[in-house]
């Protein structure tokens, strides 16, 4: 098997995977899928660098939907409303923004509309009912702090990804390994 081969069966195969886990561990499948959407290019950096650069867009973009669907459909079983359509409310504006994205390529459309909240919030409650499955979020104040704490982080990484144009790992590799 030639370097760009395996290369596309590690990413095909990590990312194609991983998303099966969400419906028997929640939080741990999506951490693996979180783990495994930031791995695609430093396994391509690293085999068979360019093997997908061109099409990694739409590759990148077909598997986050396809983990993110898992992920809502497995979070739209929750029992407790506001998880169910908070989360459910959060992956409807993401792939919302996708879609406007691709029709009109407005990166505001991400940062303003869909930045990928919905991920962040599905691990925290996910992990929360692993460690207590009976976990509710209970108010609606303790739902907006929820929602402002998991959303930070990922504002900041939209922010990097499309006003930067930079790639998460690209930043990473330069500004905090030095590895260029």
């Amino acid at each position: 098997m030639d370097n760009d081969t395996l290369a596309l069966v590690l990413i095909f195969g990590t990312r194609g995977l991983a998303p099966l886990a969400i419906f028997r561990w929640p939080f741990w499948g999506g951490l693996l899928c979180i783990l495994f959407d930031g791995t695609d290019v430093i396994i391509e950096d690293a085999i068979a660098p360019g093997v997908i650069t061109d099409y990694y867009h739409n590759i990148d973009k077909a598997f986050d939907t396809y983990y993110l669907a898992v992920e809502a459909f497995v979070a739209f079983r929750w029992d407790d409303p506001f998880a169910r359509w908070t989360a459910t409310g959060l992956f409807s504006l993401r792939v919302l923004a996708v879609v406007i994205y691709e029709l009109t390529e407005l990166r505001g459309a991400f940062f303003y509309l869909g930045p990928n909240i919905f991920e962040n919030f599905f691990v925290f409650v996910a992990g929360m009912r692993t460690i207590d499955p009976a976990y509710r979020i209970g108010s609606a104040w303790k739902l907006a702090l929820i929602v402002v704490i998991v959303a930070a982080p990922k504002l900041l990484q939209e922010y990097v990804m499309h006003y930067r144009d930079s790639q998460t790992w690209h930043f990473v590799k330069r500004n905090l390994l030095l590895w260029d």
